[in-house]
């Protein structure tokens, strides 16, 4: 069975209370955005405590071409990307040249050559290592991208995948656009990167089993959740209707995907999921009838990083890993949603 057998996280140097943050919006929307007093409240219930940009506060104030919005992800992708390599491969006692596919996951920019082959450039990698660059996916892109490699090491049971992903946000913020959507997202959003090493049934390493997954597109919701493209970059859509959206769909897809695997909902003893807010974490905790503990590690990241779109399951992974072996064998949840609208799960096992 294909493990997770480590996860390293990287985050921006730039990091800001949610007050600060809260005060910036304030004095770039209060002559534009109407009743924007009232919607600061926004910003204490998304229950965001902290979170980290790759530039400083005052970047927002100003304009910025789409060129320069992406130039400065490529330029922070590198980086950030490198460093939660590194931090992953140092968990997993390997080096570069050891990974046989890199899987590189992101849709907050753009890059031709893509960011995996700029990695391979900085890192000693193995020339002949397999890539695969994923786009589109948002929110649901980390634990997309944990499928795929689930899929690659079943049919590659002796070679270790590195997944990375990798979003920049705060670069998308439209300083021009005063429309709700996009003071909510300036409530929420965060930077980050995440790496997960995946490694097949006859690769040495221990690790995490990753038992299953399953995808879901649900017709008719293209229009909940994802980016429009302008002259001026990505601007993002988010629909409020996303928690209704979850209560109304994802049951039956979480009953239908433990019962193909002969377990039910009571075997569950982890759960990884993706925090896209407040609301979504209490729209997941009241459909499956979850205890406030039982969500605890989404909530801390949710609280001190925010949203990261595709990287937040993999600081959450990082997050329960980090408290050790449990006692027994114990079964976990990873689920994500996104643009689509779409669901992603997967079933782990310790």
């Amino acid at each position: 069975m294909p493990r997770l057998v480590a996860v390293g996280t990287a985050v921006p140097p730039f990091s800001f209370e949610q007050k600060q943050i809260r005060e910036t919006a304030l004095h770039h929307f209060k002559t534009d955005l109407d009743n924007v007093e009232r919607l600061l409240s926004i910003f204490d219930n998304v229950e965001v405590e902290k979170r980290h940009f790759c530039v400083p506060l005052e970047w927002f104030d100003r304009h910025h071409t789409f060129s320069e919005k992406n130039s400065e992800y490529i330029q922070w992708a590198e980086r950030l990307s490198i460093e939660a390599i590194q931090n992953c491969l140092k968990k997993a006692q390997l080096c570069s040249n050891q990974v046989d596919h890199l899987v590189f996951v992101s849709t907050s920019g753009m890059s031709t050559p893509s960011i995996d082959a700029r990695i391979m450039n900085r890192l000693e990698f193995n020339r002949h290592t397999k890539r695969t660059p994923i786009f589109g996916l948002g929110c649901a892109g980390g634990a997309a991208g944990l499928s795929h490699c689930l899929d690659l090491a079943k049919g590659a049971p002796d070679k270790r995948i590195l997944l990375v992903t990798l979003e920049l946000s705060s670069l998308t913020f439209q300083s021009e656009n005063y429309e709700k959507s996009n003071f909510v997202a300036s409530a929420l959003f965060a930077d980050g990167a995440g790496a997960g090493l995946i490694c097949g049934d006859q690769c040495s390493e221990n690790g995490v089993q990753m038992l299953d997954s399953l995808s879901t597109l649900w017709p008719g919701t293209l229009e909940v959740m994802g980016w429009e493209f302008s002259e001026t970059g990505l601007q993002v859509i988010f629909s409020k209707s996303i928690p209704d959206l979850l209560k109304r769909h994802l049951y039956g897809s979480i009953e239908m995907f433990l019962k193909r695997n002969q377990i039910n909902l009571q075997d569950l003893a982890h759960y990884v999921i993706h925090p896209g807010g407040a609301k979504v974490l209490g729209a997941f905790q009241e459909l499956l009838k979850l205890l406030p503990s039982q969500l605890r590690h989404s909530r801390f990241i949710l609280q001190n990083y925010g949203n990261m779109s595709s990287s937040t399951v993999l600081f959450i992974l990082d997050r329960v890993l980090k408290h050790g072996a449990p006692q027994r064998e114990e079964y976990g949840l990873c689920a994500a949603f996104g643009p689509g609208f779409s669901s992603e799960l997967i079933l782990l096992r310790w």
